[in-house]
């Protein structure tokens, strides 16, 4: 009787040992970063920003959302709804993630009444947070060259952030907003 007890304890015992756990450690340089699931756009996320004075317009807050889709070719395709310091404004925007380059193009028009081209390396770590590092080609309205720099933090998969700079006719970058984007709508992948 007791060799079956002991038999017995032996084939259960793992069921109630607890799991080891990993090792934890920083993230060394060497680490390869895991690659960006761009999915974690798809969805409705609503947005309000406060907007200094520019050659953009007045200074103001602009507020909307951005609808995300996933699009045949395997980029992402948002629709911008929103209103701001010059009223309503509708826009449309277009991200592409090169994997091979590690690099975010996202392609938007609409809002501030131009088009432009954001693109910039991708960054991050093991734990999973984003952060696309980007900057836009010279933009001219109104007789004044505009460029922007900034970074969007993909913080949770609720929340993320942009931080955006903006140098005009070649002066110095200076704080353009930093607006947050929160998820109100989650979609699969259409």
């Amino acid at each position: 009787m007791a060799h079956i007890l002991i038999l017995a304890l032996l084939i259960f015992q793992p069921l109630f040992e607890q799991p080891a756990q990993q090792p934890s450690r920083p993230t060394e340089p060497t680490d390869q970063m895991p690659p960006p699931n761009m999915a974690y756009f798809l969805g409705t996320w609503s947005f309000e920003w406060n907007v200094p004075e520019s050659p953009f317009g007045p200074a103001g807050k602009v507020k909307g959302t951005e609808t995300y889709k996933k699009a045949a070719g395997g980029d992402y395709e948002s629709e911008i709804v929103g209103e701001g310091p010059l009223g309503a404004f509708k826009g449309r925007a277009t991200t592409t993630y090169n994997e091979k380059e590690r690099t975010v193009t996202r392609s938007e028009t609409g809002l501030f009444g131009v088009s432009l081209v954001k693109s910039g390396p991708i960054g991050g770590d093991l734990g999973g947070y984003y952060t696309i590092f980007w900057e836009t080609a010279p933009i001219t309205k109104d007789g004044k060259t505009i460029k922007l720099k900034g970074k969007t933090q993909m913080l949770s998969p609720a929340h993320y952030r942009l931080m955006v700079q903006i140098s005009v006719d070649g002066g110095p970058y200076t704080n353009f907003g930093n607006p947050w984007f929160t998820k109100t709508e989650a979609k699969s992948s259409s």
